[in-house]
């Protein structure tokens, strides 16, 4: 006769627990990794030491971004190919670009990680290419940032498709509370002409 009593009891308690571990204070980032001041956080403060104060003002300089831009793929820019006449010497592809935002010194500072794939094709021959990756922000009056990073990989002849990374972590900006999007992709510049 108990066991409904028990049971509803049960479910309230389940119910609180799932409610208590959901927030809607803040963004949620796209974790790419452990925050690197998260043991400076967790320390605890000693009484007075001469190095307190640094040890505080480390600690506060790297928090918690409230806005963190969007990380997307440029259009057109996720595959890149390379061929030895009509047969595919190996191709490239970007499936995913993922971010993590945190307020450092007063700044807002962008790590964006790509990731993808290198397949190599019939023609493939034993060598390291290099990746050619554009990282930029945009916001609404154009270009915060760009970089073009190169990622070296090998390629191996009758070799299977291998996955890729790549991290552009240099990116500090004045903090934003929307109209930034940051755009991943390949840039092989030009077309080559002739």
């Amino acid at each position: 006769m108990h066991t409904v009593p028990a049971t509803r009891s049960l479910l309230v308690a389940i119910l609180a627990a799932s409610l208590a571990a959901c927030t809607t204070d803040s963004v949620q980032n796209t974790d790419l990794g452990p925050p690197a001041a998260a043991s400076e956080v967790a320390t605890a403060e000693p009484a007075s030491a001469p190095d307190d104060a640094a040890v505080r003002t480390a600690a506060g300089e790297r928090t918690e971004a409230r806005f963190c831009p969007q990380a997307s793929i440029r259009e057109g820019t996720s595959t890149m190919q390379n061929k030895d006449g009509d047969a595919l010497d190996y191709q490239a592809v970007i499936v995913n670009a993922k971010r993590d935002c945190r307020i450092v010194n007063g700044q807002l500072q962008i790590t964006v990680g790509v990731e993808g794939r290198l397949m190599p094709g019939r023609a493939a021959k034993n060598r390291t290419i290099e990746l050619p990756i554009r990282v930029a922000v945009v916001g609404q009056d154009g270009v915060i940032y760009s970089n073009l990073g190169k990622l070296s990989l090998p390629v191996k002849k009758g070799g299977t498709a291998q996955t890729f990374r790549y991290v552009e972590d240099k990116i500090l900006i004045a903090p934003a509370a929307g109209g930034v999007v940051v755009y991943t992709g390949f840039d092989e510049g030009p077309p080559k002409q002739g």
